[in-house]
């Protein structure tokens, strides 16, 4: 189980040298050790006893001596004491966001795949390096990648450098989200461009005949998705704004303004960030515009929080809970080797009526 793999009480230098040989043992780290300070958190005990931890490990014959400005390299396997094999799925996940910036339907996602991969007696950890964004990302990752040693990787919001590493190193992994173009890893998202198409359709059929789409400034291949699907709704004199905003309030509140101020101004928007709904709502009151009534409102990713607001928030629900197992699942088969999971990539969400859509006002 994953508790096997944090030191227990008891002697807590004895604890700490089987732990280290266990994960040793299972592949974790077939070449390096991570660092003092690293070693120290996935232990949770200080680095003085990591320090007397690894000399124990060198005078067993685990580790080479130690060198200077070098990180501990163990010994190869054959030529190192053998100990019982602990077979388990362990789990890595490259985020650029840490676990407290998530939006709260991944949070919760992640929350239930960490508890799925422990009641299997797996372990889960979460990578967001400064450097995953970055434009050559490809030394890091093989630095970060030989000294976690995990069984599988998620990819979330990661960059087409990033998928392309992983791709020409033939690691197992799966894209949490859309792949980018040329790149044909194992993904899992939500089809975002059916869902917009539903969205634009429904807002058609209520008489809407120009609405707007908000789209953060790093436009993922979801949210070109969605912006295409809104776009497929071909009626004639139908039309779809694109307003782009900098991840701010206020970038919101000045396309918002911006977009307002046309001569033939969108009757409904459609929100691809629930952040943006929160700050939707503000701008039209400032504007003495009321929701529905004057402003209909569609959020493609509905948060929990928005079920709170009034009119409540017309919009789309994936369950965390499904999606958790579904990746979980694909993450099983990776691990033994088949590099094309079974089961669909797309998920449709469920939409949630709410109450901040009506028709268009009468000009």
């Amino acid at each position: 189980m994953e508790n096997d793999l944090i030191p227990q009480r008891g002697s807590l230098l004895a604890e700490c040298v089987r732990v280290m040989r266990l994960r040793i043992e299972a592949g974790e780290w077939s070449r390096f050790l991570p660092g003092e300070r690293r070693l120290a958190e996935l232990l949770h005990v200080g680095r003085d006893t990591v320090r007397l931890t690894l000399a124990e490990l060198e005078h067993d014959g685990w580790l080479e001596p130690a060198k200077a400005g070098r990180r501990r390299q163990v010994v190869k396997l054959g030529t190192r004491p053998t100990i019982r094999s602990t077979k388990h799925l362990r789990v890595g996940m490259l985020s650029p966001q840490r676990l407290e910036r998530q939006n709260l339907t991944m949070l919760l996602e992640v929350d239930k795949i960490r508890h799925i991969v422990a009641e299997k007696g797996g372990s889960f950890e979460l990578y967001s390096p400064g450097w995953y964004e970055s434009q050559q990302p490809d030394a890091r990752l093989s630095e970060l990648i030989d000294a976690e040693r995990r069984t599988v990787w998620i990819l979330h919001r990661s960059t087409p450098q990033v998928q392309k590493w992983f791709e020409s190193n033939r690691l197992p992994c799966l894209v949490r989200g859309t792949p980018s173009e040329g790149i044909s890893l194992p993904f899992l998202d939500v089809d975002w461009k059916a869902t917009a198409r539903h969205a634009a359709g429904m807002l058609w059929r209520l008489g809407h005949r120009r609405i707007g789409i908000l789209t953060p400034l790093d436009r993922l291949v979801g949210v070109n998705a969605a912006i295409d699907g809104a776009q497929q709704i071909t009626e004639d004199g139908f039309k779809v704004v694109v307003m782009q905003e900098n991840g701010t309030a206020g970038g919101v509140e000045r396309i918002f303004t911006r977009t307002m101020g046309l001569l033939d101004p969108p009757t409904a928007l459609i929100a691809t960030r629930a952040r943006q709904v929160i700050t939707l709502f503000g701008c039209a009151a400032r504007r003495g515009m009321r929701v529905p009534e004057d402003l209909s409102l569609v959020s493609l990713v509905r948060e929990p929080y928005l079920e709170y607001m009034i009119p409540e928030v017309t919009g789309y629900l994936s369950k965390p809970t499904v999606l958790a197992k579904q990746v979980v699942r694909r993450l099983e088969q990776l691990a033994v080797g088949n590099i094309t999971p079974a089961g669909n990539p797309w998920l449709v969400p469920e939409a949630a009526k709410g109450a901040s859509v009506a028709p268009p006002p009468l000009k």
